[in-house]
């Protein structure tokens, strides 16, 4: 399947509606922009909580998400810093297909997307990126918020 270089996604485990996504194969992990990250244990296992940062056009605070740490990692960022980052994994549906992926947790201020779905996840979902913008607007869910 061919797609755009930014995409509705959605992260049913993580927030209701839909995402804008860019699609970047140039960078290995995805990522969310997440805001006041906290681990804690509970249950003997390291969960995280953070607050999905919400579109730039609201002023509402983001959905407050608590889910299990899967990894920390060295991750480098676009500006070429490496820093450690807490490593979650969380459904994510891109036109009719559903995988399971790696998502990184960082804020993505400075950045246009508050997702950015990377090469692995990409590979996972078996889809080729295109120049083009938006390719998959026919399966944008009712519930969308650009």
């Amino acid at each position: 399947m061919i797609v755009g270089w930014k995409e509705y996604i959605l992260l049913p485990d993580i927030q209701p509606g839909a995402i804008r996504a860019k699609l970047d194969t140039g960078a290995l992990t995805s990522s969310l922009d997440a805001r006041d990250i906290k681990t804690f244990w509970a249950d003997g296992t390291e969960q995280v909580e953070f607050r999905l940062a919400p579109p730039r056009s609201s002023n509402v605070a983001g959905q407050l998400c608590r889910v299990p740490v899967f990894d920390r990692r060295v991750v480098r960022n676009s500006g070429g810093q490496e820093e450690s980052r807490i490593i979650i994994v969380s459904t994510m549906v891109l036109a009719e297909q559903t995988i399971q992926t790696e998502f990184s947790l960082t804020r993505r201020d400075p950045m246009n997307f508050r997702v950015l779905i990377g090469r692995r996840s990409l590979a996972a979902l078996n889809v080729s990126v295109s120049s083009a913008e938006h390719s998959m607007l026919r399966h944008i869910p009712l519930n969308a918020k650009p």
